[in-house]
């Protein structure tokens, strides 16, 4: 994974906050996926910022923590979002 991927949802993902929570709606298949409070923000930030770096830059100092904690945070959440194909 580079630092610089860009980071968007499939256009047929829709996303939707339900604080605390955020829903995903996979209109392919149809499925769904709920996202805990932290889930919720990282789609956030995957919105606002566009690129894993951005976001774990973002999350970083939002949370005040170490860029490299939050990493492995971050990719493990993208990883199940690409499992999924909800990544474009």
């Amino acid at each position: 994974m580079h630092e610089e991927d860009n980071l968007n949802l499939h256009p047929d993902i829709l996303f939707r906050a339900v604080p605390p929570e955020g829903v995903l709606v996979d209109q392919r298949v149809p499925s769904v996926m709920v996202v805990n409070a932290t889930g919720l923000r990282m789609l956030e930030m995957i919105r606002e910022k566009g690129s894993r770096k951005a976001v774990i830059l973002a999350l970083a100092d939002e949370y005040e923590a170490l860029a490299e904690t939050i990493s492995a945070d971050v990719d493990a959440f993208l990883d199940d979002l690409r499992s999924r194909d909800m990544l474009s």
